[in-house]
């Protein structure tokens, strides 16, 4: 089973979200290897949220009264993330981190990057909303 965290700011923002949408639907949490990572370097493993119905093969995971729905090819990023919104002077969105990660350094072509590119406590993670 894929373990999720939430924070309480990302729990209030997609319930919010969520309330304008049909009840079928959830929240895609989607990863992939590589791509240049979400910062415009290295090979980051790259985060990304979306509502989406749910799919025969996906994994629901529920936090907080929040839909989850995971993707086979997606389970072993997001095993382990923690998913937070943020909302300050350089930066405003989800961010989804997952400490649980290899360095991309060390590991090659997984681990995360901070929204500022550094990897930041071994979890890094994109920031799925506006900088």
């Amino acid at each position: 089973m894929v373990q999720v965290e939430m924070r309480p700011a990302a729990v209030a923002q997609v319930q919010a979200l969520l309330s304008s949408q049909k009840p079928e639907v959830g929240v895609r949490v989607y990863a992939q290897a590589g791509g240049g990572g979400c910062c415009g370097g290295g090979s980051a493993v790259q985060f990304g949220m979306a509502f989406a119905q749910p799919r025969p093969d996906d994994e629901v995971v529920r936090v907080d009264g929040v839909r989850l729905l995971v993707d086979p090819a997606s389970t072993r990023f997001v095993d382990g993330a923690v998913i937070d919104y943020v909302e300050d002077i350089t930066e405003s969105g989800f961010k989804i981190t997952n400490p649980t990660l290899p360095e991309p350094d060390s590991a090659g072509r997984e681990g995360g990057c901070s929204s500022c590119g550094s990897n930041a406590s071994n979890g890094g993670g994109c920031g799925c909303g506006s900088h």
